[in-house]
């Protein structure tokens, strides 16, 4: 008999499926706080609020939560009743809610939050295990349906240029290669690492190595979206899209500049020629070492608008959007602050404009092709709920190695920064849904 969800018998139902879920004992085996879920108060149906007492994988106490535990638990989490639906069903990635502000954490530390995505996951299964209704609903149930990607389709071959058509001066990307024509033409050669030299000789050990760090991540991270753009320039230069590959090839040359760019620095400041991957993270390795060039890559066998999205959601939102736009304004804060290497924070400086033109790319890109079919709205969900865990992983693990670290850096100049810049962005991509592609305005 299914229990109304936020009920008593269904938070009980939901313990006893945790305490069966091997997977989330597992996942959750370092976790040892209780916490209280809030459905939040909507027309006629007043609040309703659950108390897990969660601990090293078990759940010892899942009951209706009183205004006294909400005042001792540790973790709070709110959220209106169309959104726990939505998570129930699997429609809704948990940790993508509070990303996107559709849960609230009311009370808590997001940052330790974010090494638990895993248990997060499985504590949702756990709950969409137990037969549920909502309140005055239809029971709550698994939507089967199929995600289809529109086929890609051959046409004969049209040079734009040498006809009718000519080049749509109107359209972003040529907004973009226009503004890259103006502002991308920077040489890393021409910065002077002077000062920077300088003051490299004044940092203690653990500052250089946590610069070396970062550095390295950013060197990385450079050179492998320098290497696997290319899949997607060939899958939107077969379709003709004349004014998109246009864009994407001073996309390409500024990617090998900031590639240039962090090696200069490592040879003629830190003057280290040793093997850094020393610094790459278990999770940093899944995404640039696998999950990116995978993604792009599979553009080269099937460059559907599924597998665009796929490839885009990766490249864009998650490595540029989230990890190294986000990476990039905390290094750069950080310096400014110190008032360090001004070689450095120039370079920095130049390639943050650059990127922030990378992302408005992706955006256009998702956007229409969402707009020329909606269903992929999910496919791109799906693939950022994948994702994210593992990029707020990443960040976690930056901090790891430390027991403090200098500079004045906290993992909340991370985590707070991603979060809002990557809500911002799934905000406008989700007007495709319902609004017209021509009537979208996208920054430039």
């Amino acid at each position: 008999m299914p229990h109304e969800v936020f009920s008593p018998e269904w938070a009980k139902a939901w313990g006893e499926e945790l305490n069966n879920n091997d997977v989330y004992r597992q996942a959750a085996r370092n976790w040892k706080w209780p916490l209280v879920l809030v459905m939040a108060e909507e027309a006629t149906e007043p609040t309703r609020q659950v108390y897990l007492d969660l601990w090293q994988g078990t759940c010892r106490e899942a009951r209706l939560a009183t205004n006294d535990d909400i005042d001792k638990v540790p973790y709070v989490i709110e959220g209106e009743r169309t959104n726990w639906l939505a998570i129930l069903k699997g429609e809704l990635d948990p940790i993508m809610a509070l990303m996107r502000s559709k849960l609230k954490l009311s009370k808590g530390n997001l940052f330790a939050l974010a090494r638990y995505g895993s248990a997060a996951k499985e504590l949702v299964k756990s709950a969409a295990n137990v037969d549920a209704l909502l309140p005055g609903s239809a029971p709550v149930a698994e939507n089967g349906a199929a995600v289809v990607a529109t086929p890609v389709n051959g046409k004969e071959k049209v040079f734009a240029t040498t006809s009718l058509q000519g080049l749509r001066h109107d359209l972003l990307p040529m907004k973009l290669y226009q503004k890259a024509k103006r502002l991308g033409i920077w040489n890393p050669s021409d910065i002077s690492f002077e000062k920077d030299i300088s003051d490299w000789q004044g940092l203690n050990d653990l500052e250089k190595e946590v610069l070396l760090h970062l550095t390295s991540l950013f060197q990385a991270g450079e050179e492998s979206v320098t290497l696997d753009l290319l899949p997607l320039m060939m899958a939107v230069a077969k379709e003709g899209r004349i004014e998109e590959e246009m864009y994407l090839s001073t996309f390409l040359w500024e990617e090998a500049k900031h590639t240039e760019f962090f090696r200069r620095f490592l040879d003629e400041v830190a003057e280290d020629c040793s093997d850094l991957s020393r610094f790459h993270s278990s999770a940093y390795r899944r995404i640039f070492y696998e999950e990116l060039p995978t993604a792009m890559n599979a553009l080269l066998a099937d460059a559907s608008p599924a597998a665009q999205i796929r490839a885009s959601a990766t490249y864009n939102m998650v490595v540029e959007g989230t990890l190294a736009e986000t990476g990039y304004h905390a290094y750069y804060e950080m310096l400014q602050r110190n008032n360090l290497l001004p070689g450095l924070r120039e370079g920095i400086g130049l390639l943050k404009r650059d990127e922030s033109r990378h992302i408005a790319y992706g955006i256009y890109l998702l956007s229409r092709l969402i707009a020329q079919d909606t269903s992929l709205w999910r496919v791109l969900e799906k693939r950022m709920a994948d994702l994210l865990e593992l990029a707020l992983e990443t960040i976690n693990q930056i901090f790891e190695p430390y027991e403090v670290l200098p500079f004045g850096l906290k993992p909340e100049d991370f985590i707070g920064y991603a979060m809002d810049q990557f809500d911002k962005r799934m905000k406008r991509i989700e007007q495709a849904v319902s609004k017209p592609f021509d009537e979208i305005e996208f920054e430039a």
